[in-house]
């Protein structure tokens, strides 16, 4: 009697267990229908052949897909490097002193405009008491004595010779003695035209010397209606020669103080013609095959960027033959009008060079690129690819993927693009250093090409999509051993 309950409650339980899996064999079987159904409703919309995606109309403009037509324009590719101001030394003059001595006046400050000899009256840069001066200008006036001298012999010995007094031997002496003594006046003054003397400030050294000598016989006292002028002044102007500018700019240095000894070769002035300044940039190695002499460079100076025109233009003129071993740069000039005084030397600046004309160019925005890795060529890493519109019609419209070759319209900043004073230039100058959102195409379409803009990032995931759909299950899932789950 107790068996017949048991037995009745396990027939229950096996139907509610058969039956729970008659339900879940349903359900997957549903939810395979649900998806086998969602695939063929994409692939109603899509139909991919090889390297050719076909897309109703209504599926591309769901999926954004825009295309333009493709058209030759010009677009110049550029080089944005960090610029560094600097003198023009072609137009640099560094004064030193001929001879030693001591500085007792200086006439220009660091700054200073001074006016040069072409200009007119040369600005006095300082005054230097030499004794090497003073005593040339004693030979020279020792030399002129001598000369005098020689000169009273002749005459006499010319007198003797003509009274049969003296034999012509001594007048050739005489003749000799004088030519002699004035060349070694002429070397004489020679040496003081060294010194930057003109031939006025020599012959009034001969009038210092005889005001002297009148001084020296009246005891130190001025003759009457002389000008006042004591032995002790003649003698100290006697040795003090003044340096001027050698030629009209600013006093870019001065490392010099009153009182301080003045040495030959010590640079005590460098006075720089800023009318023109050089423009300097650091080119990485990656890019030196694009610049060239001669190509076009705007610069910006972060003081400009307010101007109507905020950039000045130059050429590239020159560029170096070496490498810097540091930045493994190459250093490149060009020449900047600075005729308005503006600029000052050691200014930064953003400087883009015009590296490429890049004229009757094929332009695409960015974004109508894809890059797709090249699996059995991993040589050919992130090959790039466009959607051409090959057919359309129907409601239909073919889309085949073909492989470009790219080129950026901005090759990008250069050697010194991680200088905090560069960065600060592009932000003042505005766009300048921007990317302009377009890339030239080099290969793969020609002009008139219908090519997809938007929405290509779609295709190409729709076309891996159905390319693995199709893929074997044995090249996709894991082979399983006979007879084991």
């Amino acid at each position: 009697m107790m068996g017949r309950p048991v037995n009745f409650v396990i027939s229950i339980a096996v139907l509610a267990v058969a039956g729970l899996a008659t339900y879940l064999v349903a359900t997957l079987r549903a939810d395979e229908t649900a998806d086998s159904t969602s695939d063929a409703a994409a692939s109603s919309f899509y139909t991919v052949k090889g390297d050719v995606i076909e897309a109703t109309d209504s599926a591309a403009a769901a999926a954004g897909v825009r295309v333009e037509k493709v058209a030759l324009s010009d677009a110049p590719m550029t080089l944005t490097l960090t610029a560094k101001s600097g003198l023009n030394m072609e137009t640099v003059t560094h004064v030193s002193p001929q001879f030693a001595g001591k500085v007792v006046d200086i006439g220009v400050g660091l700054g200073d405009r001074v006016i040069g000899p072409e200009d007119g009256p040369p600005t006095k840069l300082c005054v230097i008491e030499s004794n090497d001066l003073a005593q040339d200008k004693a030979n020279w006036l020792q030399a002129l004595i001598q000369v005098r001298i020689d000169e009273e012999s002749l005459k006499r010995t010319q007198e003797l010779y003509r009274a049969n007094v003296l034999a012509e031997k001594f007048l050739v002496d005489a003749e000799s003695t004088l030519m002699k003594d004035q060349s070694a006046q002429e070397a004489a003054r020679q040496q003081l035209l060294i010194f930057g003397l003109k031939d006025n400030e020599i012959d009034a050294i001969r009038k210092e010397a005889f005001l002297e000598a009148e001084n020296v016989k009246a005891g130190s006292q001025p003759s009457a209606g002389k000008p006042v002028k004591s032995t002790d002044q003649i003698r100290r102007e006697r040795m003090g020669y003044v340096i001027s500018a050698p030629r009209s700019g600013v006093v870019a240095e001065k490392l010099v103080a009153g009182g301080e000894v003045a040495i030959p070769g010590n640079n005590l002035f460098t006075v720089a013609d800023t009318k023109t300044l050089w423009v300097w940039g650091d080119v990485y190695e990656r890019d030196l095959s694009r610049v060239k002499v001669g190509q076009p460079i705007k610069v910006y100076f972060a003081s400009e960027w307010r101007d109507a025109k905020p950039y000045r233009e130059c050429k590239v003129d020159w560029i170096s033959p070496v490498l810097d071993p540091t930045t493994h740069a190459v250093k490149i000039r060009g020449l900047i009008d600075n005729s308005d005084g503006r600029l000052l030397s050691d200014m930064y600046g953003t400087m883009i060079i015009t590296v490429s004309e890049g004229k009757n160019s094929l332009l695409l925005p960015a974004d109508a690129i894809v890059h797709e890795e090249n699996i059995a060529h991993p040589e050919r890493e992130n090959e790039a690819f466009v959607f051409v519109e090959a057919a359309s019609g129907m409601g239909k419209a073919e889309f085949r993927k073909t492989p470009v070759k790219v080129e950026p319209l901005e090759v990008g900043f250069g050697a010194s693009q991680a200088s905090a004073s560069a960065g600060s230039a592009a932000r003042n100058t505005g766009n300048q250093a921007q990317p302009s959102g377009l890339v030239r195409i080099a290969e793969g379409v020609r002009p008139g090409d219908m090519v997809v803009v938007s929405g290509t990032v779609g295709l190409l995931n729709e076309m891996k999509e159905q390319a693995n759909s199709k893929q074997p299950a044995s090249a996709t899932e894991p082979a399983q051993t006979p007879g084991k789950p």
